[in-house]
């Protein structure tokens, strides 16, 4: 007989474990192995396994052969295969049919004989008793596509294709890695049996090259038999409809690799649908209620590597944003993730000469697909398309914050140049609305960091004596609330086709230690996507360090002397509003480049900045026919009341949602905006008259006496 079954149990009269042959109790001696091909050892020692020893070089060749595709370290001479025997479980279909062949001489005839004795060994009985049960049943499950829990790692072989939805209820699919343990966790003292845990490939941009990463992917734990296709993960190969999914998902895909290498020019896209929200803030971290910067993420990952269950839910999100993955790993976590499943950082695959010499396990790891650069010229398989992530990683400007987005989101920027609310809509003082005024601004944006390293922008440009210094492009616009001033920069960002990046002093911070780091970060991402960086109401960098309202403060001096030091080298295009130029530290004028003064406005600008808001609800058909004249000569009232361009707009959201609040609802009238105008103007009556009060409390009293 060319192979032999034992039993490892207990023998009574020597106190030791020993081997024993099944038909009687005789202990089996070591010289008996010498003409055998193989054995199957039953262990019955703390529960029930069994291992598998090959010795005939043939055999041994044989299943190096078959099996070469297979993730582990194939049996070598005398080596010792332990149940559940994943490989051979896994492959069994293969095995069988291979076992059923005639070799191509009489050793491999042999071989085939000898591997077909060991599977229907198996068949019978392995020893192992959970390996046992699912044997005796793997016909049924196959036959009605139907696992239970502690059979899952037989139906995800590694290198096969699952299908999930891990990011947003988005298709997507995997190559399979491995399974952390093929047989549950025992629970022990645990509340409930842990989930089932697959780690598979998918595949990410990290900013220089395509690879394959690793995420871990679960099922939780279920009683009984269950469905396949009610699985949260699922071999693609048993899905219906998996050749649609495939056709979508290799067209996601190309949009997946488009928008990952875009130029740094073209990063800005627009986005419509849903988004995951990673963390607040361009610089990329956080302070605590004292100003000290927190480095702690929103996610936080737990032992398995998967975020905690509190991530951010997805939110609806309409807005430009930057596609930017290296950005997104400098300045918002160094680590990315899947929705809540996060990237494993230990993704190394075994680099022994055996495995990387070994041609069929390349091919089912898939290792060609690693270090892509996406460049035209590179030919892609279908299947590197079908892996691709659901998601780019970005910032979005409006909300001003890291996020994941779906990549079905991103759509191009068109621009029409019938349609510049800058040139058109923005009304400043001056003739034709400060078009000579306008026509600066949107000239130095647009040229600014043009062609810099060409010949002939180098001939324009003036070298400091310091090299790098005062290279950047400092605007100032000044004047009270509500005059235009944040509206300018936003609107001219869209003309000059550049990114607005907005940041405030909550971002910024106010501690002088965290500030330069922080101002450092905003200045080269703002420069790297050649972006217009706007700080809104930037008084506190500017006040002078030697007088305030508050009066002079070390800590305050810092702040202002760190923010001028930055600015002398920073290279782009900076935009400050400020209403509180008469506390202007002297330096600050030598940093700026041209400063622009906002007056409240007049009557012109009022009813402009009116109807310009108006104009779009009458557009709509949303304003009552026999009330449009009315309405068109109430704005010039309006302009004797000296609202701001806020205000404004506001009355006209207001009256609007007064029409629409009636019962039932019914078009704008003119008793709409004069009833909102009304309450507006107490408001601002009450307001002045409480600020009169309290700026008479704080004068000191003309007979108070100095000590």
């Amino acid at each position: 007989n060319r192979f032999q079954v034992l039993i490892h149990k207990y023998d009574t009269r020597t106190g030791t474990y020993r081997d024993f042959k099944p038909e009687d109790s005789g202990a089996v001696q070591k010289n008996e192995q010498s003409k055998l091909a193989w054995q199957l050892k039953k262990v019955l020692i703390d529960g029930e396994s069994s291992e598998l020893e090959l010795f005939d070089k043939n055999l041994i060749t044989l299943f190096r052969d078959l099996l070469k595709h297979y993730p582990y370290h194939l049996p070598l001479e005398g080596s010792r295969i332990f149940s559940p025997y994943e490989g051979i479980i896994m492959n069994w279909d293969m095995l069988e049919q291979e076992s059923q062949k005639t070799g191509s001489n009489e050793a491999e005839t042999t071989a085939r004989a000898d591997l077909k004795n060991i599977l229907e060994t198996l068949r019978q009985g392995s020893g192992d008793q959970k390996l046992d049960e699912y044997m005796k049943n793997r016909s049924i499950y196959r036959t009605n596509r139907t696992i239970t829990f502690e059979a899952l790692w037989t139906i995800f072989p590694p290198g096969s294709l699952v299908y999930s939805k891990p990011f947003m209820k988005q298709d997507q699919v995997f190559i399979v890695y491995d399974n952390v343990g093929p047989w549950p966790d025992p629970i022990n003292n645990r509340s409930r049996v842990p989930p089932f845990e697959l780690r598979c490939w998918t595949y990410d941009w990290d900013g220089e090259y395509f690879n394959r990463r690793i995420v871990r992917l679960t099922i939780e734990h279920f009683d009984l038999i269950k469905p396949i296709s009610t699985l949260a993960i699922q071999p693609l190969d048993l899905m219906e409809g998996a050749e649609d999914i495939r056709q979508d998902l290799i067209a996601r895909g190309k949009l997946f690799r488009k928008y990952a290498t875009l130029s740094s020019d073209s990063r800005m896209l627009n986005y419509d649908g849903r988004a995951i929200f990673e963390k607040a803030s361009a610089r990329g971290a956080f302070l605590d209620p004292v100003g000290r910067e927190s480095r702690l993420p929103v996610y936080v990952k737990d032992a398995n590597g998967q975020l905690t269950a509190n991530a951010n839910q997805p939110t609806q999100v309409l807005s430009e944003v930057m596609v930017d993955f290296e950005s997104y790993y400098k300045y918002a976590q160094p680590w990315s993730s899947i929705g809540k499943y996060a990237i494993d950082d230990d993704d190394r695959e075994c680099e022994c000469q055996d495995c990387l010499v070994n041609q069929g396990l390349q091919m089912s790891w898939r290792s060609r697909f690693d270090r892509m650069l996406g460049i035209a010229s590179e030919e892609w398989e279908d299947l590197q398309y079908i892996i691709c992530a659901p998601r780019v990683l970005g910032y979005v400007l409006r909300e001003k914050t890291w996020a994941q987005l779906d990549v079905k989101g991103l759509k191009t920027i068109v621009h029409d140049p019938s349609d510049n609310a800058f040139m058109n809509r923005l009304k400043l003082q001056g003739p034709d609305s400060g078009l000579k005024t306008k026509e600066l601004l949107l000239g130095l944006i647009r040229n600014h960091g043009i062609d810099e390293n060409s010949k002939r922008s180098k001939e324009y440009e003036l070298v400091d004596i310091v090299a790098e210094k005062g290279r950047g492009l400092v605007i100032l616009l000044h004047g009270p609330p509500g005059v235009g001033k944040t509206s300018t920069a936003q609107t001219i960002a869209v003309a000059a086709g550049k990114p607005l990046l907005t940041v405030g002093v909550a971002d910024v911070g106010t501690s002088a230690k965290n500030v330069e780091r922080n101002l450092e970060k905003i200045f080269d991402l703002a420069t790297a996507w050649k972006s217009v960086l706007l700080i809104d109401e930037a008084d506190v960098f500017l006040q002078s360090r030697t007088r305030g309202e508050l009066g002079p403060t070390t800590e305050r001096n810092a702040l202002v002397s760190v923010f001028l030091r930055v600015l002398e080298y920073y290279q782009g295009i900076l935009i400050l509003t400020t209403n509180q130029i008469s506390q202007f530290d002297v330096a600050v004028q030598s940093r700026i480049n041209i400063a622009l003064k906002y007056e409240s406005l007049d009557a012109d600008q009022t009813i402009q900045i009116f109807n310009n808001f108006y104009s779009q609800f009458e557009k709509k058909n949303m304003v009552e026919p026999r009330e449009k004249e009315a309405i068109k000569k109430w704005a010039s009232t309006l302009a004797r009341k000296k609202f701001d361009g806020r205000q404004i707009r506001n009355i006209v959201t207001s009256a609007i949602g007064l029409a629409k609040a009636a019962d039932p609802p019914r078009k704008l009238q003119l008793d709409d905006l004069q009833d909102i105008c009304y309450i507006m103007e107490s408001f601002k009556g009450d307001l002045s008259y409480q600020m009169m009060q309290y700026e008479s409390k704080q004068r000191p009293s003309p007979h108070a006496t100095r000590a």
